[in-house]
């Protein structure tokens, strides 16, 4: 929750009743919730009757959950349509970081920032739970397996059984289960699987847990592939959330559509998706019910019956509100937020008290449903529930609804869940918005650093786990096969080797996962937190994320650096001990022990021979300019499938250390890396020499700048690479031409060299947006204290009433408080683009060409600096920008920009990747842009420029009737086209004042740090602003789509470079040239997203993606004109092992996909019959995998 948490120290005790107690009034609420008892996952199987009523399937593993239910009958002789089934779901919100960092919320740390303190929540709930003295099957619904495993690691065994215990009956269940909350925008399908992954596997291995429902409740929108791929491809059947645009949660109020179906061009099944908190916006509970330590609302223990029943009629009225704004006979009260339930005996006792006073009062006619709910009930069930318990019932609405509608198909009320399925919702739920000009747009590129360090952290264990498969497959060869048994690979180190002391080691030696990976994976699942890659924490917590993610790679390239000096020269070799990991390339730096750079120095000294192994982590063999920084000349050679070293073609680029960088190198040596091995490695060798820089390299007044204006650029050996036209600068590198402006260094236009290619004319800017910020923005503290608005019905979003929740929007002059801040992107008013002109001066404009990398440098003025780079035979413009320090002199925060304005015909469309997946169509000004026509709404009038953006996460691209313009970016950024034929980029945030969202500072990262949060300080940031640096790729085409998937592997999934230094005189004997985990290439369309080594034996786990597919708008041509399904073989990913099994699993790994497919529920009528043909399975041959578009396929793969 956005919130400032209401800074209540007193606590509220338990007194003795006053007045006559309703403890003793229920008749027996714990035996009417007896037959729930041990309900489990999947209770509905197929409908073999063909009747629409889905029945337990023979084979589902569990009871016949839905007929045991007591409230929700499948069998319609049990079913009353007129009583209300209120579900009270208790849970907790614990965000992985966010004011504190997760270890300070873990263990109640820094409670003068925010009062949270995980570990005693759990131990209180778990108390609660095990409360003897309770007439009720209490229930607790637990999301961040990251904080649940520190917890029940901890645990003595008997309190570990009790709480097995609970799980058992369903009182304490999981939601979502990933390792944390991920975010919907930023992150990339990789982290999303990651870390769902990890908490799924941590809740398999541990408890035998299952999560069936995802809940997503606080990220700041929501994408499409959250709601296929995350939803039903790991297994869930519904998907509940908070926050969607204030327009369209009204609209859905008032058209009680506040749940419903949602339709996936993945998944040709719909899921369910519902609102939490009450429909209101949020994840709370009804206002004036709040119950929790952190809450002001009075407790209903110790209260007189006149007053108990004043409360419970505002209750009930409550839930009538509700009943009427969804459809059927369940609603779901989510009793719960941000670290509640730290008293959990407080929240229990009294929301026992109101189960009992509700179902008393209502009973005994003091309250009259007919009164209260009108024709559509006459009477309320109210009792604890899960989410899981919720979807079930909500599916049996669904069942009967199609039943009766089949009687009765005039029925049109709009409470009908007959009419879900003609409403499903498609798309996605972007953008968000919580009032008029309160766009939740600024966190697509809040931190942008942060942002990289994710991607590539995620890039590196994606590598990382090919290695420590291939270790392993190694080290379980044995003399009779294709290795030697003395010659094993050690695939793993010692824990203690691995994991950093400063994060938290497992509690036993048998721990759920020995990965030497784990720090990583760990760092990695953290990081894809909605307040972590979103850049919307505190600072101090973005510095917590980043030191994470940094030991985590630094732990699992010691793990990678030990395999592949183990697999190519063996295990007792003794050579290349200093082998390292390049983490710093971005910065002209390849670093070892963090300050020792050796390979640099030694590339300056002759009696040294630098040694590099590049890993390839495609699924495709592929050839890369691979870049090194180095401090002199150098010779490349590589190590042939003969044991024979053999020189391959490189050059030297000076090194103009824009990004200021300690440490960085003189110069960068790219060397031509052809066909690296698929999933593997090559071996090259540097030999420094001081010998001239080689004569293909030329730059203008050589190597350092040359005035444009005045001569003429010299031809390359290959005629038209360089030339100089009219004061134009052209290059070519034999696929693109691209024409500089001479005077500038600014791209003109890039045309494809193919006879008949395209041609596209570019304007490439920078400027920013002014940042807009109100002189007299109230503080956190004026409205935590005197809450001065809300008495007027007015409270800024992201303030809590005293019951806990959200305004949802800003109403009146309260709109004009609002700041531009880590979450809100603003312009000022008169949404000015303030262009950073290009420098025009002799030293302006830099040329470095060669044969294999030409560059072409350009400034724009003081803080913008751009390399231009085209790579030999690359289809690609590469643009490298630095930008900062962002000046603020002038007090006002900017939004910097890149923008790519082209002569395309667009018409006000475009289009953005959801995390790397499916293209969703934009359109700006779109009235239609929660999937119905919204007259009377434009954002494009409100917020022009904050209303038309949406997060790019891969790539966005433009296209007209014969031509296509695609930007590739290489982390998340906003993105939006503001004009026919342009596309921009918000490349940089630095900004001077909080959006009144809860994290209470502003965005404005320094390059030193900053001072103590108060009490001990106040936050100051010490230093300048920091610099930042970034890659776009820029296509152009036909097609977009097609030209964007073409290469957003390849720029996820960069080279991964290790260097070590060894004297020259010595004689390295490698066993091996290469490696690689493949037999061969895998087709072009295919990616490996995962290659995991399991605990259990010889097993491995494998994905693999089809990466072209039809997206949300239509199958449009070069996109999909080729949809027939592409065929993998198993096999050929181990070429030296024999398959013993094969196991199709789901996303997440933690069922068997087969099961999973007989139980699911199937919520729309085409496929409400169950599976017919499984077009999913394997083929005769049982290792033959078959891809559609898009689809995503697990297995668990056991070889000998």
């Amino acid at each position: 929750m956005r919130s400032d948490f209401l800074a209540i120290t007193w606590l509220i005790a338990f007194a003795s009743v006053a007045g006559q107690p309703l403890e003793s009034l229920s008749s027996s609420p714990k035996e009417r919730e007896d037959a729930f008892g041990e309900v489990t996952a999947g209770g509905l199987g197929i409908d073999d009757n063909n009747d629409g009523l889905l029945r337990p399937s023979d084979n589902n593993g569990g009871s016949n959950d839905a007929e045991d239910d007591p409230y929700c009958p499948l069998s319609s002789d049990k079913e009353d349509v007129h009583v209300l089934n209120v579900h009270l779901v208790p849970h907790t919100h614990d965000d992985v970081g966010w004011l504190k960092t997760v270890d300070q919320y873990y263990y109640g740390l820094n409670n003068t920032i925010q009062q949270a303190h995980v570990s005693l929540i759990l131990d209180n709930v778990l108390t609660a739970l095990l409360d003897p003295h309770t007439n009720h099957n209490r229930t607790f619904t637990y999301v961040e397996t990251k904080f649940f495993s520190k917890w029940y690691m901890s645990l003595p065994d008997p309190l570990k059984q009790s709480l097995k215990e609970l799980i058992a009956k369903k009182q304490f269940s999981f939601a979502n289960g990933g390792w944390c909350m991920h975010d919907e925008a930023n992150t990339h399908f990789m982290g999303m699987i990651d870390q769902t992954t990890l908490g799924h596997s941590f809740l398999k291995k541990e408890l035998g847990v299952v999560p069936t429902v995802g809940w997503q409740i606080d990220p700041f929108g929501h994408s499409s592939t959250q709601g296929g791929l995350m939803t039903s491809g790991v297994g869930f059947d519904a998907l509940y959330f908070g926050r969607i645009h204030y327009v369209d949660l009204e609209h859905r109020q008032k058209e009680a559509e506040c749940e419903g179906l949602w339709s996936s061009p993945i998944d040709d099944n719909a899921v369910f998706w519902g609102l939490s908190g009450s429909y209101g916006g949020n994840y709370g509970g009804p206002e004036g019910f709040c119950f929790d330590a952190l809450c002001a609302d009075e407790p209903l223990v110790g209260q007189p019956e006149e007053i108990l029943l004043k409360r419970v009629q505002k209750f009930t009225h409550a839930l009538a509100t509700q009943a009427n704004q969804t459809k059927g006979r369940n609603i779901m009260l989510t009793m719960g937020m941000d670290f509640f339930y730290s008293q959990a005996g407080k929240n229990f006792k009294n929301l026992d008290l109101l189960i009992e006073a509700t179902t008393h009062f209502l009973t005994d006619g003091s309250i009259k449903a007919t009164d209260i709910f009108g024709h559509r009930f006459n009477k309320v069930n109210i009792f604890y529930s899960t989410p899981e318990r919720y979807t079930k019932c909500k599916y049996v609405d669904a069942v009967h609804a199609k039943r009766d509608n089949e009687n009765a198909p005039n029925d049109g009320s709009k409470f009908n869940p007959a009419s879900w399925k003609n409403n499903a919702k498609n798309g996605d739920f972007f953008p968000y918005a919580d009032c008029d000009h309160c766009y939740w747009a600024g966190y697509f590129s809040s931190r942008q650093s942060l942002k990289r360090m994710e991607r590539s952290g995620s890039s590196f264990l994606h590598a990382a786990r090919q290695v420590e498969s291939m270790a392993k497959l190694q080290s379980s060869l044995t003399a009779d096969g294709a290795g030697n048994a003395e010659e094993t690979i050690a695939a793993t180190e010692d824990k203690a080797q691995v994991h950093s002391p400063w994060t938290e080691t497992l509690a036993s030696d048998s721990a759920w996962n020995n990965s030497p990976l784990y720090t990583l994976d760990d760092a990695m699942g953290v990081a894809q937190h909605h307040d972590s890659v979103t850049g919307t924490s505190k600072q101090h917590v973005a510095y917590d994320y980043a030191k994470r993610i940094a030991e985590g790679m630094n732990s699992a390239s010691s793990f990678v650096t030990s395999a592949l000096r183990n697999l190519l020269l063996g295990p007792s070799s003794g050579k290349l001990e200093n082998l390292s990991y390049c983490h710093l390339l971005n910065e002209t730096i390849c670093d070892h022990a963090l300050l020792f750079f050796f390979y640099q120095e030694a590339s300056q000294d002759e009696n040294k021979m630098i040694y590099a192994i590049v890993y390839n982590g495609l699924a495709n063999a592929r050839s890369e300019a691979v870049p090194l920084p180095v401090n002199s000349n150098c010779i490349v050679e590589r190590l042939e499938s003969s044991m024979e070293w053999a020189t391959v073609y490189s050059t030297l680029i000076p090194n103009t250390d824009y990004t200021r960088s300690t440490g960085a190198a003189q110069f960068t040596l790219y060397f031509e890396a052809i066909e690296l091995p698929p999933m593997g490695a090559a071996v090259f060798r540097v030999r420094p020499t001081h010998s001239p820089f080689p004569a293909v390299v030329r730059s203008t007044a050589e190597l350092q700048s040359r005035n444009m204006q005045s001569g003429h650029l010299r031809t390359s050996p290959n005629p038209g690479y360089v030339s100089q036209t009219k004061g134009d600068i052209v290059v070519s590198n034999g696929v693109l031409t691209v024409t500089f402006d001479g005077a500038t260094g600014v791209i003109k236009t890039i045309a494809e060299q193919r006879e008949g290619g395209v041609s596209v004319s570019l304007q490439h800017e920078y400027g920013f947006y002014k940042a807009f910020f109100h002189q007299e923005s109230p503080t956190m503290t004026q409205f935590e204290v005197g809450d001065s608005l809300k008495g007027n019905g007015i409270c800024l979003p992201g303030y809590t009433d005293a019951e806990g929740n959200e305004m949802p929007w800003l109403l009146g002059t309260a709109q004009t408080w609002q700041n531009a801040g880590a979450y809100i992107l603003r312009p000022t008013p008169d949404q000015s683009f303030h262009v950073v002109p290009p420098k025009v001066s002799p030293s302006s404009v830099v040329v470095h060409e060669s044969d294999l990398v030409t560059e072409v440098h350009a400034q724009f003025g003081e803080w913008i600096t751009q390399i231009t780079r085209l790579i030999k035979s690359k289809d690609y413009v590469e643009v490298e920008y630095v930008v900062g320090p962002v000046p603020i002199d002038d007090g006002v925060g900017k939004e910097v920009v890149s923008r790519y304005s082209t002569t395309i015909e667009s018409g006000g469309i475009f289009y953005t990747d959801s995390n790397g997946r499916e293209f969703m169509k934009r359109k700006r000004g779109d009235t239609k842009v929660f999937g119905y026509d919204t007259p009377d709404f434009n954002a494009a009038e409100l917020e022009p420029i904050a209303g038309n953006y949406f997060p790019v996460n891969t790539a966005s691209y433009i296209e007209g009737q014969s031509r296509s313009f695609t930007v590739l970016v290489d982390r998340s950024q906003g993105g939006a086209s503001l004009s026919d034929g342009s596309l921009e980029l918000l490349i940089q945030r630095r900004l001077l004042h909080d959006d009144a969202r809860g994290v209470g500072e502003a965005l404005n990262e320094t390059d030193i740090g900053i001072t103590p949060n108060p009490p001990y300080g106040n936050a100051t940031r010490l230093g300048t602003g920091i610099i930042v640096s970034g890659t776009h790729r820029l296509k152009i085409g036909t097609d977009g789509a097609s030209q964007a998937r073409a290469q957003m592997d390849q720029f996820f999934s960069q080279p991964h470079i290790f260097v070590a230094s060894e004297p020259k005189a010595d004689q390295i004997e490698f066993r091996k040239a290469s490696l690689s985990l493949l037999k061969t290439s895998l087709p072009k369309n295919v990616m490996v997203v995962t290659y995991a080594a399991l605990d259990e034996g010889s097993t491995f786990l494998v994905r693999l993606a089809r990466q072209d597919g039809m997206d949300n708008s239509q199958l449009r041509t070069g996109e999909d004109t080729e949809t027939s399904t592409v065929h993998v073989d198993l096999r050929d990913l181990f070429p030296n092992h024999e398959i013993v099994s094969i196991s199709e699993k789901t996303l997440s790994a933690n069922q068997d996909r087969s099961e999973w497919e007989k139980r699911r529920f199937r919520w729309n009528d085409d496929t409400q019959k169950g599976p017919t043909e499984e077009a999913w399975a394997l083929d005769q041959n049982k290792h033959i995998v078959v891809l559609k578009p898009l689809e995503i396929r697990t297995f668990e793969v056991h070889v000998s």
